[in-house]
């Protein structure tokens, strides 16, 4: 029955699929003519969103976006469902249905896992050029007393990931808009830092304070802070890569018994044995995943 419903479900994932495909390269043609035009024109329904997976979809795509994956986001949820069952059915058909079945279920909390990783280091190499980038323009701003002319002369010297954000705040100043509807760009940064500092330049333009004063004192501010967490960082490495090897270990110690004698071989081939190799398997990855969750919601207090 199981094995069926897979089989059904891999048959419909390839249809899906193959028709997604055409209607994203579609859409993307479509995209290109709007920017032309001086109202953008409303985007159809996408195929998830047929489903109710709409929201889904949109956290999905602040999680990639904040990850600095620049895919689609209904793209890659497609692939991983048709990648999650497919293997499901290969794993069914070898007779380990109730482990294809848990399959879908790891592999999602595992990539949310990853993504979650991606970002948090992305946000700390930000945070770095950040605290390079204002202590720049606070030298700037003592020679330039323009705010405006000394961040487009400090936007020179950035790079990759932080420029993209202020890339978009160097637009608004070309375009003419007022530093404070320039500096709102920046909400869009998962770092309150930034956003702290944002609001501070705001505040002080309003008050006339010196604003050079202001990038140093966030300089200093974002200095110990990531000299802080890359003392955390370190700290908690040490638990990470034990608990990941432990699990890689036992997964080949696991296997390497199971394809070299043929006691173990018979006996994970009855449903007792498929239930055990299911079960371990389930609680190497719970406990890990547990252990790897815990101890970066420590990091975050």
């Amino acid at each position: 029955m199981a094995v069926s419903f897979l089989f059904g479900a891999a048959v419909f994932m390839v249809v899906v699929f193959l028709y997604s495909i055409k209607e994203n390269r579609r859409l993307k043609l479509k995209r290109r003519l709007e920017r032309h035009l001086v109202v953008p024109q409303k985007n159809e329904l996408s195929i998830t969103s047929l489903f109710g997976l709409g929201s889904f979809i949109e956290k999905l795509d602040k999680k990639l976006q904040k990850s600095g994956i620049k895919s689609d986001a209904e793209e890659v949820f497609l692939w991983f469902l048709f990648f999650s069952v497919v293997s499901a059915l290969f794993l069914s058909l070898k007779g380990f249905t109730l482990l294809g079945l848990l399959l879908p279920v790891m592999l999602y909390y595992l990539g949310d896992y990853i993504l979650d990783y991606l970002g948090r280091k992305r946000t700390r190499k930000t945070e770095e050029q950040f605290r390079d980038f204002v202590k720049m323009l606070g030298a700037y701003l003592k020679m330039v007393p323009s705010f405006p002319a000394a961040f487009m002369k400090a936007v020179e010297e950035a790079e990759n990931p932080l420029k993209e954000y202020i890339d978009r705040v160097l637009r608004k100043f070309e375009l003419g808009e007022d530093l404070e509807e320039a500096l709102k760009e920046l909400k869009s940064v998962e770092s309150t830092y930034i956003k702290a500092w944002a609001d501070s330049i705001i505040f002080a333009v309003r008050m006339k304070s010196d604003l050079s004063r202001v990038c140093e004192r966030t300089a200093k501010k974002l200095y110990e802070r990531i000299k802080m967490s890359n003392k955390i960082a370190a700290m908690t490495v040490q638990a990470k890569s034990l608990m990941v090897s432990l699990a890689g270990v036992m997964i080949v110690m696991m296997a390497t018994t199971v394809m070299s004698s043929p006691d173990f071989l018979r006996t994970y081939s009855t449903p007792v044995g498929k239930v055990v190799t299911a079960y371990a398997v389930l609680s190497y990855f719970v406990s890990t995943f547990y252990v790897l969750k815990k101890i970066d919601k420590e990091m975050e207090l």
